[in-house]
């Protein structure tokens, strides 16, 4: 929650709901990051070559 500069008293004030958005967001994010990085990684091994 750091990265949303919540405080804890923000995150235990929401609903089981809308916690469970936010996890599923942060996951979300985290696949779209891992498929970018996979990515620049196979660009990056292509032009050493």
């Amino acid at each position: 929650m750091n990265e949303y500069h919540w405080l804890p008293s923000q995150w235990l004030a929401l609903s089981v709901k809308e916690k469970a958005m936010v996890v599923a967001g942060i996951d979300i994010r985290q696949e779209q990051e891992k498929k970018e990085q996979k990515k620049a990684e196979a660009k990056a091994r292509s032009h050493r070559r």
